[in-house]
């Protein structure tokens, strides 16, 4: 059986690469492993925590998993990690499996040991930064999960598991823990705001743009403790970018070259190149590239360097 590695793709599946390992785990001490890197437990992992994110919740992922060269499920290695920037970087919050769940937008993290019977959870209002412990019940329970409303925006949970084989479930209401409201959503990115701009970005492109379109969101800082609100409306700016050579993948009968970069024509798949038999106007001829499906970049030097070239039909001027 081939072992599981975890990778990540920021095009539609153009181009694939494995997570970067933190370089530290949770109490700050150094991670050594030699070409290890991060894999991450799915739905089918069983009882482990799997990847999780919200809509509302703007960059920000927990997950457990392993820094290795394959996935294991080994009690003693599963770790839990949370990334603020889509994946690109992940820290270790936290030794050993827990579920968890956002709030408030985000600003409000939650989560509880979900290996062994516990009566605490800990929250976060930084984003990991700092937890705070708290005793929900004088009885354990094996937490199944930790859920929210749909939205994320509200700061209420509901814990549920089990004891003695009966089903328990906890409410839990962060609503009065933080008195002051976050500020500063128009000045986001200033010393006195409470907020900050952020853009998606995949490494591989150039002026943080990703699938062509720089995408800027406004969101909490990190290291304030402060509350959004459930009716916090979240700022967006888009822009297209000029097409570079990432925004583009090979082409059907195409297959990557041995420099990872160059698409050549694939052998076992010849294709006609010539002017189809309904030809009314022009016809296009491919390159061996095309555009990814959802970018959205316009122009710019890679864009008639890649995309197909414009024939004229006979007979048309």
């Amino acid at each position: 059986m081939v072992p599981a590695k975890t990778k990540v793709t920021y095009d539609k599946g153009a181009e694939w690469k494995t997570l970067a390992p933190p370089k530290q785990d949770h109490k700050g001490e150094p991670i050594d492993c030699d070409g290890c890197s991060l894999h991450l437990n799915g739905k089918t992992s069983g009882f482990l925590g799997p990847v999780y994110s919200s809509a509302s919740s703007t960059g920000l992922i927990m997950a457990t998993g392993n820094v290795g060269h394959h996935l294991h499920s080994r009690q003693d290695e599963v770790n839990t990690y949370f990334s603020r920037d889509a994946g690109r970087s992940w820290e270790q919050i936290a030794e050993g499996s827990y579920i968890y769940e956002f709030g408030d937008h985000g600003a409000l993290m939650i989560m509880a040991n979900n290996r062994e019977a516990t009566n605490k959870v800990k929250y976060s209002w930084n984003e990991g930064l700092n937890w705070t412990e708290f005793q929900f019940w004088e009885h354990h329970i094996e937490v199944e999960n930790i859920i929210t409303e749909p939205t994320g925006t509200s700061q209420i949970f509901i814990v549920y598991g089990r004891r003695h084989d009966k089903g328990a479930l906890m409410q839990l209401n962060f609503e009065t823990l933080h008195e002051r409201r976050c500020a500063g959503v128009n000045a986001a990115g200033s010393d006195t705001s409470d907020y900050e701009e952020w853009i998606p970005a995949d490494a591989l492109r150039d002026g943080n743009c990703l699938m062509g379109r720089k995408v800027k969101y406004t969101r909490r800082k990190r290291e304030v403790q402060c509350f959004n609100g459930w009716d916090f409306d979240r700022k967006l700016y888009i822009d297209n970018c000029p097409c570079v050579r990432a925004d583009f993948e090979c082409d059907f009968g195409y297959q990557m070259g041995e420099d990872s970069n160059t698409c050549e024509r694939a052998p076992e798949m010849p294709m006609g190149m010539g002017m189809p038999d309904d030809c009314n106007g022009y016809f296009t001829v491919t390159k061996g590239y095309r555009k990814v499906p959802g970018d959205t970049c316009v122009g710019g030097p890679a864009a008639s360097e890649f995309e197909p070239r414009m024939e004229s039909c006979p007979g048309t001027s």
